[in-house]
């Protein structure tokens, strides 16, 4: 037990130190970035318990990428951002022309760019969403 502990505590300062962050993490608003991956559909139960549309929460739709490849992601000092070691599934923040646009691509293989943000209210369905560019 005292090994895994030591090793979590390892884990978690590698993956905040710049020589990691340097590698292939990628980071949050505003830089941009390019994600590849499976468009689809999901809905989870929202307000006002966020536990199950049966029992009377709402159901919130949204659009997903499965990425190909998993990502993790770094934040800066001070930031209110979380890192993530691996992140395969990315809630899509999109404007009604972007979900007329993409509708007819679900469940192919697209690419998309826009900005990182950790999830920060009951409405993200994703430890990492991406905010997508026009």
């Amino acid at each position: 037990m005292r090994t895994l502990l030591k090793l979590f505590l390892f884990i978690t300062v590698l993956l905040n130190t710049p020589a990691f962050a340097a590698t292939d993490c990628l980071s949050y608003e505003p830089v941009k970035v390019k994600l590849a991956g499976k468009l689809h559909r999901a809905t989870f139960p929202g307000a006002p318990n966020f536990e199950s549309i049966k029992d009377g929460d709402t159901a919130e739709t949204g659009f997903y990428l499965t990425l190909t490849h998993a990502i993790c992601t770094v934040t800066t000092p001070g930031s209110e951002q979380t890192a993530f070691a691996s992140v395969k599934e990315i809630q899509l923040v999109l404007n009604q022309s972007q979900y007329k646009k993409l509708r007819p691509k679900l469940g192919t293989q697209i690419q998309l760019s826009g900005s990182l943000f950790s999830a920060i209210s009951g409405h993200h369905h994703t430890d990492v969403l991406l905010q997508v560019d026009e």
